[in-house]
């Protein structure tokens, strides 16, 4: 079957190579094709909102997670901010006083920080463990995908999308229906895995940010503002900022990568999260001591700076 590019169209589309879940043992292999004309790389297959939804609530992780450890990011600022990589993660842009929509809110840090900050906060998590959390904690969350009519038109300031973009069946529909939900002029902010990160090319099939197959697309700079503008945004730019303990899920994974079908023992509920079991563990031990002189942070920022980290930051205003 001729296969098309689920972002610009084209048929001018090659095969990258077939890949598992290393990590939470999904029992199916996926192909990965990539679009000749905008760099575009997306899984084949059959994907819907119901079988997302049985990924994130059977195989992720969260729902091992102990709600008493919960904790909201606290505030950020200063040079070791910058040099921890705080500025990845979407939150950080967005001012107080604002009503927000955070999308993909996972264990509603993000809602607590909005909150204690004077933000009329809402959240959507596609795993239904993270409802949990929200009922404890009295944050007003959708559990499901992300669906515009659960919200008026023209309702939010900000929407913001921490890693979700890559996860979503029909990206462009869900820009579309963001779209209807902000206000005029409201912003956008995302992040995505930098399809271009020196990381992809250092560890190959093992790169964290293929992660297959929760990460059903990954977007080229070309693609993500083809989509963009395709939706009606006004594309603002966008910006290299890596998170520096990402750094830990994929130094595990070196050494810690289940067999398809298999759940690794890496499995944990985030890596902010680690079992006592897991911190005894020689390789998280020497992380651990990478993280008090913060080489590994050093190496997050040298690749931001040349481009090539991790994850890229997008911006976006409804015209």
């Amino acid at each position: 079957m001729t296969q098309i590019c689920p972002i610009c169209q084209s048929n001018r589309i090659k095969f990258l190579f077939e890949n598992y879940d290393i990590l939470f043992g999904y029992p199916e292999s996926f192909v990965l094709n990539r679009c000749v004309a905008c760099g575009h790389i997306f899984l084949v297959g059959d994907f819907t909102n119901e079988m997302l939804s049985d990924l994130y609530t059977n195989y992720y992780p969260r729902k091992q997670f102990d709600v008493d450890l919960y904790k909201p990011y606290p505030e950020s600022a200063g040079f070791f901010s910058w040099l921890d990589g705080d500025r990845a993660a979407c939150h950080r842009w967005v001012p107080k006083n604002v009503r927000i929509l955070d999308i993909g809110c996972g264990y509603c840090e993000t809602l607590g920080y909005h909150k204690k900050r004077g933000c009329d906060v809402y959240g959507v998590e596609a795993d239904e463990n993270a409802a949990k959390i929200a009922k404890r904690y009295g944050f007003n969350v959708h559990t499901g995908i992300f669906d515009a009519h659960c919200y008026e038109e023209n309702f939010f300031d900000y929407v913001t999308m921490n890693w979700v973009l890559e996860h979503c069946v029909q990206p462009e529909e869900t820009l579309r229906q963001i779209y209807s939900v902000l206000k005029p002029n409201g912003k956008l902010i995302f992040s995505i895995p930098n399809l271009f990160s020196l990381s992809r090319y250092v560890f190959g099939k093992l790169w964290r940010n293929w992660h297959t197959p929760y990460h059903l697309h990954l977007f080229s700079q070309q693609s993500a503002r083809v989509l963009l503008e395709k939706t009606g945004f006004q594309y603002n730019g966008s910006k290299n900022f890596t998170v520096s303990n990402a750094l830990m899920g994929q130094w595990a994974i070196l050494f810690v990568h289940g067999k398809r079908g298999e759940k690794s023992t890496w499995a944990s509920p985030g890596t902010n999260y680690l079992t006592e079991d897991q911190e005894k563990i020689w390789f998280v031990r020497l992380y651990r001591f990478f993280e008090t002189i913060r080489i590994h942070a050093w190496l997050m920022r040298f690749g931001d700076a040349i481009g090539m980290g991790d994850d890229r930051l997008y911006f976006a205003t409804k015209k």
